[in-house]
């Protein structure tokens, strides 16, 4: 009995003094490293928020983030099926909120919204910015074991975006889609909840300006705020 009292005893006082040590340098450090100020968004955002603010762009949103684990897509029920479907998560549906509620107050105005049929993007769009909202198979994911593969999938957001250009004056325009559909029309490689900033050319080219998240928005947001 005596034996295991004193290896309490030596185990105690081994975590009392590293607990002790720890808070030590804790209490050392400098006041800058405990600052907990948001930091200051990239000069690329700043300069993505201004042109976002004219006007004249394609946000090309991936829908927000989807359920972990989660059932898998059955092509074989109706696209509006939610019940057959990856849906959004709690962390999706909340990110989806916030990111419509930065872009409101920052003035950034979505004059159209176009979403693929998919609860997780329809969803997506009506969280993010309201009922106004058109739904468009030409945004559709694509169907990896049927006839409306990557390839078809591709195609059908091209020419989606050939029929959108020249794009909406002095106002933006939203398009809900998928990962791979994205990433094949566009070439760029994107979250779930992540945005894509396309601008129409004079030649109905599309340039790809860039892409973020609406919390690398959200500073500017808090200071617009503060401001008023």
């Amino acid at each position: 009995m005596n034996r295991y009292l004193h290896e309490f005893q030596r185990s105690a006082t081994g975590l009392l003094g590293a607990l002790a040590f720890l808070f030590s340098t804790l209490a050392v450090q400098p006041l800058a490293a405990q600052n907990h100020s948001p930091p200051t968004p990239p000069v690329e955002i700043s300069d993505m928020l201004e042109r976002l603010q004219s006007g004249g762009y394609v946000l090309l949103i991936r829908h927000e983030r989807t359920e972990v684990p989660s059932r898998s897509d059955d092509y074989s029920q109706a696209s509006n099926e939610c019940r057959a479907q990856r849906n959004l998560s709690m962390a999706g549906v909340a990110g989806a909120q916030e990111t419509g509620f930065v872009l409101r107050t920052l003035g950034i105005d979505v004059g159209r919204v176009l979403t693929s049929p998919m609860c997780r993007s329809a969803e997506t769009a009506r969280y993010m910015f309201g009922v106004a909202f058109e739904t468009d198979t030409r945004l559709m994911h694509h169907d990896p074991d049927g006839e409306r593969n990557l390839d078809v999938a591709e195609g059908e957001l091209r020419d989606l975006l050939k029929e959108l250009a020249p794009g909406l004056p002095d106002t933006n325009i939203a398009l809900v889609s998928h990962g791979g559909n994205i990433l094949r029309a566009s070439g760029m490689r994107i979250s779930e909840g992540e945005i894509g900033v396309l601008k129409f050319g004079d030649d109905d080219s599309i340039e790809v300006i860039g892409h973020f998240m609406g919390s690398d928005l959200a500073p500017y947001a808090r200071r617009s705020l503060q401001s008023r």
